[in-house]
């Protein structure tokens, strides 16, 4: 099957760009990758239009170019946000089926559904939300969380543990609150675009060692580094629910990894066998207690989730559900 995946190139810590294409090719499509975003397609040319809607209408022009060369039997959209619904319309007046994979919720629901209906088939990674689209009338809308990617999410046994609790990505206020607790009792490494963000006076900056964006594979060696991987999903104060990517990619290169609770994770986990969950800051810091000295409890769980990882998890689980959902 041929496929043109629409990705947004300028933003670089959107690793789906690489690794749904790759993964496609490697199950035997025939993949085309068309970059939508907006911020790198001549540098200076964003000046010379009047608003956003005459700027989309330019990459509209430019999209319909790209399927009108390529004809291919399915246009996917990560994220999809520089398509307008005219542009979904004439890819599906084509006769081609258009697909979306929207990876920002719950935090940015609103912002989705203005364009979601439009399209064929509209994927979420967050199981909880999706009793808010059925209610906007949104009936296409369907539940894929992301996962591994095996050739970049991998267990670096030549690398020794370095960091006792490590947390990498950016900074929120939310973060901000657990992490500080965390660090008045254990070592704490961060690592993301933090220092800006802090108070001056703030004890967090000494738990800094690598502020700023890091490429993948730097934050892959900072997973085989650490004794405990800690995910604080962004959103920890406002839904119960949403999984980001950190839960897969901690996972599958085999890390040991503190997740806050989510109502999606004891589906793809199996609590305190292949993940530790906790929901208070209380209970995070009894259970980083408990597991930093226990070192042969800590690497079975971790061995166990990654287990879980490459046999259900993978980007090629997830194209292969995709396509099935969609009838391909």
């Amino acid at each position: 099957m041929k496929i043109l995946v629409s990705v947004l190139g300028n933003i670089r810590t959107i690793p789906m760009n690489l690794y749904v294409p790759r993964t496609l090719e490697a199950m035997g499509h025939e993949v085309s990758v068309f970059d939508s975003g907006i911020q790198g397609i001549i540098p200076g040319l964003l000046k010379k239009f009047s608003s956003r809607r005459n700027l989309i209408q330019f990459m509209d022009k430019k999209t319909l170019g790209a399927v009108e060369r390529y004809k291919p039997d399915l246009f996917l959209a990560i994220y999809g946000v520089n398509h307008s619904m005219e542009l979904i319309d004439k890819v599906k007046a084509m006769g081609i089926p258009a697909v979306c994979w929207w990876l920002n919720d719950p935090f940015q629901f609103e912002r989705s559904t203005e364009r979601a209906a439009q399209f064929d088939f509209y994927f979420t990674n967050s199981s909880g939300i999706l009793g808010e689209y059925y209610k906007r009338g949104i009936k296409n809308a369907h539940y894929l969380p992301v996962g591994v990617y095996p050739p970049v999410h991998r267990r670096l046994h030549s690398l020794e543990k370095k960091y006792d609790v490590s947390f990498s990505g950016d900074w929120c206020v939310p973060r901000e609150k657990v992490l500080g607790s965390v660090a008045e009792d254990f070592g704490l490494s961060i690592f993301g675009p933090w220092k800006k963000k802090l108070k001056k006076s703030s004890a967090l900056k000494k738990s800094i060692v690598k502020n700023g964006f890091f490429m993948t594979e730097e934050m892959v060696g900072v997973f085989n580094r650490s004794k405990v991987v800690l995910n604080v999903h962004s959103w920890l104060e406002k839904f119960e629910f949403g999984i980001n990517p950190r839960l897969f990619e901690a996972s599958g290169c085999g890390a040991f990894q503190i997740c806050d609770w989510k109502q999606e994770i004891p589906k793809l986990y199996e609590e305190d066998k292949e993940i530790i969950l906790y929901r208070t800051v209380a209970e995070l810091k009894e259970k980083l207690a408990y597991y930093l000295p226990r070192e042969k409890e800590r690497t079975k769980i971790a061995d166990n989730a990654l287990k879980r990882s490459l046999e259900c998890h993978t980007y090629e689980h997830r194209m292969k559900e995709m396509l099935e959902v969609c009838g391909l």
